[in-house]
């Protein structure tokens, strides 16, 4: 593993002015018609190619990819519901102050319970043997993506008191023995899924000599993200960690200074820039933490700039540009820095703010698993022309899509506390989680709830939460 490079933390910020410092398709034609669908993986939405007999031919060019499992009746069943009375407003969080440190902020009671929701699924999902956590309710596959979305809630529950530090390290090293003992895509790095219940590879090709169809470089980033993160939060880990990566050949996932990944099909082997802007900066994050150059993936190319509802936006150029708000939101609260040129965040929160104040409903649009087919959907801002589109991992418009995330909206509600739309944010994810044991995923454009539970969705409840409780945070900064 190269050596271990640190970027340079930002000074810690009051909460008093964090905010202000936060506020200052032709749709098919761009996908291509592989000869051969590779079959879905689940969610991290990192959707690669899939095969689309009305698209134009043109190079494959990997994106983040998608989870399409069904979600049964019996397994919705199995979420019981709380009686809505149990949810009341507290008084304004108490603030207590830890030595050495900012004060800590005490979360409201529906905060608790909010957590405590959020967690219910990481109880139920959670696989002993193995360490690793469904990614959706009942199936039993995960992603690089899933398992930092793993790491993330059990890290982010001991934070806020949920379990003991001996519990989560007990289960980070469970996690980590199953990392180190993964069958490698061609004995390189991680293939793109793995069963839950045995950790070996996955869909498709899994049973051969490759284990498995390819690695995903999005996927990988964000888990060296997580992975970083527990060193600085846990630095016992970190021979662990080390063991882990000196096993993955992490420099074929970068070339010519960004992000790289394969994939398998029957015809070749595939090997792609991976990851479009947004995305690709914060995935990128992950391996410049480990040192590895990935300088061109901060280069302003490829880029364009479009208005939506008068905002101007950086829309990427190239195709599959998938435009969500995911990406800025994750960074915003992981690693904290907003300052660069592609980082779009501030100006995402005051669209959505405007769009939703026109709309009878609060609109945030994110990457989600859904409850029904097509089972999971790109919600772009802007893709090919087109603004507030929702389409599905193949390129077809989404009939019913979700118009609100309750991942991002909750993320969106920390990252600009203070604003009066944060807090009809904050207030409409608890409203959609009152007859919910776990956090569900959204609202579709029909009012319908989106009960697709996830492990996405039920860690970023986990990590904004931590983060708020951090005095505002980001979860790179120790302490």
């Amino acid at each position: 593993m190269p050596k271990k490079v640190f970027q340079t933390r930002k000074a810690q910020r009051l909460t008093a002015l964090y905010s202000a410092l936060l506020m200052s398709f032709s749709v098919f034609a761009a996908f291509n018609n592989e000869t051969e669908e590779p079959s879905p993986s689940f969610y991290g939405g990192r959707s690669v190619t899939h095969n689309n007999k009305d698209a134009s031919s043109r190079e494959i060019h990997f994106q983040r990819r998608t989870i399409a499992p069904p979600i049964t009746n019996e397994e919705i069943a199995e979420v019981a519901e709380l009686d809505a009375s149990t949810l009341l407003v507290s008084e304004n969080p108490i603030i207590t102050l830890s030595p050495g440190q900012l004060p800590s902020i005490a979360l409201s009671r529906n905060e608790k319970l909010l957590a405590k929701k959020a967690y219910y699924y990481f109880e139920q999902n959670w696989n002993n043997d193995t360490g690793l956590i469904n990614s959706v309710q009942g199936y039993h596959h995960s992603t690089m993506w899933d398992v930092a979305s793993g790491i993330a809630a059990t890290l982010s529950a001991e934070g806020l008191g949920l379990i003991t530090a001996e519990q989560a390290d007990s289960k980070l090293q469970k996690t980590f023995e199953s990392l180190l003992a993964l069958p490698l895509y061609n004995n390189a790095l991680p293939n793109r899924e793995y069963n839950t219940h045995t950790a070996q590879p996955s869909g498709r090709y899994s049973s051969t000599s490759s284990n498995g169809n390819g690695w995903s470089a999005l996927d990988i980033g964000r888990l060296l993200i997580w992975l970083e993160i527990t060193q600085v939060h846990k630095p016992q880990l970190t021979q662990a960690i080390e063991r882990i990566l000196d096993r993955w050949d992490l420099d074929k996932a970068v070339s010519n200074g960004t992000l790289y990944g394969e994939l398998k099909t029957a015809q070749k082997r595939h090997y792609r820039q991976e990851g479009r802007l947004g995305y690709l900066q914060y995935a990128a994050s992950g391996f410049d933490f480990f040192g590895f150059d990935v300088s061109k993936a901060y280069e302003k190319n490829d880029i364009d700039e479009v208005t939506v509802d008068g905002f101007e936006l950086l829309v990427d150029k190239r195709n599959l540009p998938y435009f969500t708000t995911d990406p800025y939101v994750l960074y915003g609260i992981e690693i904290g820095s907003t300052d660069q040129w592609w980082n779009q965040l501030d100006v995402l929160f005051r669209l959505q703010k405007r769009k939703s104040s026109k709309e009878t409903k609060p609109w945030i649009f994110a990457e989600d698993a859904m409850s029904r087919s097509p089972w999971f959907s790109y919600n772009n801002i802007y893709i090919y022309g087109s603004a507030w589109l929702s389409i599905a991992p193949g390129g077809k418009p989404v009939e019913n899509p979700q118009i609100f995330s309750n991942k991002v909206a909750f993320g969106l509600s920390v990252l600009f506390d203070g604003d009066d739309f944060s807090h009809q944010l904050a207030d409409e994810v608890i409203d959609n989680s009152l007859t919910h044991r776990a956090v569900p995923t959204g609202i579709y454009l029909n009012g319908g709830p989106n009960s697709a539970y996830n492990i996405n969705t039920n860690s970023l409840i986990l990590t904004a939460l931590w983060y708020k409780k951090r005095h505002f945070r980001p979860l790179i900064e120790p302490g």
